[in-house]
């Protein structure tokens, strides 16, 4: 017997088990009268004073099979029927087990179509998770590094010319996104497929300016880039602020995504620039505590620009 928790299945099982333990009473019962009452028979047709002193006990059975025979012949009669009805009484423990069967059958199914519809509304529940994440963003911040001291105009003026370069070819590729530039070059979009082009695009010509420039002004330009996601609009500062608090994490050099960001890539089966997860980080400062969990999608991403250009 199957172990369930259903409390239908475990009544039916309760109920038929009672009228199989009834079965078996009555044919025990059947087979020990009709027995008794051959017995009977044989001691009546031998002896006439047992019929005298015990016939208005077995009367009661043989009379009602029998009203209209008064010979003692009623008792051996009334053996056979007793006997002739172990086997439909018998049979009937059968009919209780296919009926069992069959309203247990039934109550599985019933069970089934409940299952199923509570596993497709939990898969209903599982998408939503994925579809409330609704726009990303790609962060690119650079360091300089050079033998004589650079001043932040400098490296303001670097930032400028590196970002407005990468800007115009975005702009010039892909129609639908939304770019910032200042401190941070800032990439919004909603459109998760396009996500790898436009990484693409923007390590490829990452690469290409930062061979320029190294090259140009004898500096070593170190980038920085951060993907994020979101399930409501962020502000561009807030977008901004979650990558330097990031960068913090002493993550210079370094290509990163967070964990909700990776959730929604890998949910649209995207591979490329999934990264690998390592782990919580949490960032301390006087007013708050940011935890972010991190994925290294680029380890040492200069080195990875110096293989594209």
């Amino acid at each position: 017997m199957l172990h369930t928790t259903n409390v239908r299945i475990i009544t039916i099982r309760d109920i038929f088990n009672k009228i199989r333990r009834l079965i078996n009473f009555m044919v025990i019962a059947l087979v020990c009268l009709s027995i008794i009452y051959f017995v009977y028979w044989t001691a009546v047709m031998s002896d006439d004073m047992i019929l005298e002193y015990s016939a208005n006990y077995f009367n009661l059975l043989a009379g009602l099979l029998f009203p209209n025979d008064s010979s003692v012949d009623i008792y051996r009669s009334t053996g056979v029927v007793l006997a002739l009805l172990v086997l439909p009484v018998g049979f009937l423990y059968y009919v209780a087990d296919k009926i069992e069967e069959k309203l247990i059958k039934r109550e599985n199914k019933i069970e089934e179509v409940l299952e199923n519809n509570r596993k497709k509304q939990e898969q209903i529940n599982n998408l939503m998770q994925y579809e409330v994440i609704n726009s990303y963003s790609i962060c690119l911040s650079l360091d300089y590094e050079s033998k004589k001291i650079l001043k932040d105009e400098t490296k303001t003026i670097l930032n400028n010319i590196v970002f407005q370069k990468i800007k115009k070819v975005l702009n010039y590729a892909f129609d639908d996104l939304r770019i910032n530039t200042g401190d941070v070059f800032v990439i919004t979009s909603g459109n998760f497929e396009k996500y790898d082009y436009i990484y693409s695009t923007l390590l490829r010509t990452l690469a290409k300016i930062k061979t320029v420039i190294e090259n140009k002004y004898n500096i070593k330009m170190v980038p920085n880039i951060t993907s994020d996601a979101y399930t409501k609009n962020e502000t561009i500062s807030r977008i901004e602020n979650y990558h330097k608090e990031i960068k913090k994490l002493n993550f210079k050099n370094r290509a990163l995504s967070t964990a909700m960001f990776l959730k929604k890539y890998k949910y649209l089966k995207h591979n490329k620039y999934a990264g690998v997860p390592i782990g919580e980080y949490a960032l301390f400062t006087e007013n708050s505590t940011g935890t972010y969990e991190l994925n290294m999608v680029f380890k040492n991403l200069s080195q990875t620009l110096a293989s594209i250009s």
